[in-house]
């Protein structure tokens, strides 16, 4: 059987480059490309924090499982941590099962976190809003709130000063 290969053109005003081989090799390629020819983009892309869906899920292994018949689940209860890092697990999850297909929508409404964390509405709204004010989630117009590029950082940041 024949190796796959990857294979990439790029245009960009007048340069043109194209780059095949095994995927690692063509995304070394491209970036070099990028690097070298948009300067710009290097900058860019040593200040950029993205949310890499494989490192999150790693990272958040011990607290976050999945199989095909449960979807994404808790390892241990909500109820077990402090309220606001429940509230920043519970919208991980969400995100994650958003990225993976599983979800419409990675929001949740204030109703859903509370139910799935079994505390107080009122501490969940206080919750709510220091995570708000910290940049951690963030209130859409209808209610709903969703996890941040900070708030996953955070979660990230967290857990792994937490793991051994």
């Amino acid at each position: 059987m024949a190796e796959d290969k990857l294979r990439v053109s790029i245009s960009y005003k007048d340069l043109r480059a194209e780059f095949e081989g095994n995927p690692a090799e063509v995304y070394a390629s491209v970036i070099r490309f990028l690097e070298k020819n948009i300067p710009s983009y290097s900058l860019a892309s040593r200040i950029t924090y993205s949310t890499d869906l494989q490192e999150l899920l790693d990272r958040l292994s011990s607290m976050i499982s999945y199989n095909p018949d449960e979807g994404v689940f808790f390892l241990k209860p909500l109820s077990s941590l402090p309220t606001a890092d429940a509230v920043i697990l519970f919208l991980a999850k969400r995100y994650i099962e958003h990225a993976l297909g599983l979800k419409d929508s990675p929001t949740a409404a204030a109703s859903e976190i509370q139910a799935a964390i079994g505390k107080p509405e009122k501490t969940i709204s206080g919750r709510l809003s220091e995570l708000l004010q910290k940049g951690l989630i963030r209130r859409l117009d209808r209610g709903d709130y969703t996890i941040t590029v900070l708030g996953l950082k955070s979660l990230v940041e967290l857990h792994s000063k937490a793991a051994p």
